[in-house]
């Protein structure tokens, strides 16, 4: 055991040797080179360089506004050519539903488009012609309906009110009695029916 003890103590001092052998070749290598930040071998040097470094800093911020420049005005255009293809689409639509629409109650009436503009603005590619106008063929057609009978009604309301009135001649001819019924006479009631019936 002793033997194993010794060999053990004596592979550590070798260990330390290895490191202090790689100690010392760093130590080379650093205490040669008086080097600025590692680089520079003097103060004219670093300067330069900086000097380089801010040169070329200066172009890249130069080239990088440039390339943001060019980059707006990119977008610029490519929104300017969505505008205009959307804008001919439209037109486009708008040509084939005034073709299939162009009588006297669509296209050419103002209201009708007026109210087709707005649903355009409001609906873009989505607005489907063909369904708009059936819906809006619909809601008139209900809304004369409805109007005509509300006529209907203010008519049959009108005849029934006047056939219960008296006509002007017997309304006129007709004057109350300036009696009640228990002050009159039979003879004056039966006169009084007469007239009245």
């Amino acid at each position: 055991m002793e033997e194993i003890q010794e060999k053990e103590t004596i592979a550590e001092p070798e260990v330390d040797s290895d490191n202090s052998q790689a100690q010392q070749a760093e130590g080379q290598a650093e205490a040669p080179s008086n080097l600025i930040l590692g680089k520079f071998k003097s103060v004219e040097d670093l300067s330069k360089a900086y000097q380089e470094l801010e040169k070329h800093q200066g172009v890249q911020s130069e080239e990088l506004g440039s390339l943001r420049q060019n980059s707006a005005m990119l977008n610029n255009i490519t929104q300017a050519w969505d505008k205009e293809r959307a804008v001919k689409d439209a037109e486009k639509e708008l040509r084939e539903a005034t073709k299939k629409y162009n009588t006297p109650q669509y296209f050419q009436d103002p209201s009708f488009r007026e109210i087709y503009k707005e649903a355009y603005l409001a609906l873009g590619k989505n607005l489907d012609a063909d369904k708009f106008v059936n819906l809006l063929e619909g809601y008139v057609s209900s809304r004369i309906f409805a109007h005509e009978k509300e006529n209907a009604r203010k008519s049959e309301t009108q005849k029934v009110t006047d056939s219960m009135n008296f006509s002007k001649n017997e309304t006129s001819s007709f004057t109350p009695p300036k009696k009640r019924l228990d002050e009159m006479s039979s003879k004056e009631v039966d006169e009084l029916l007469e007239r009245l019936i």
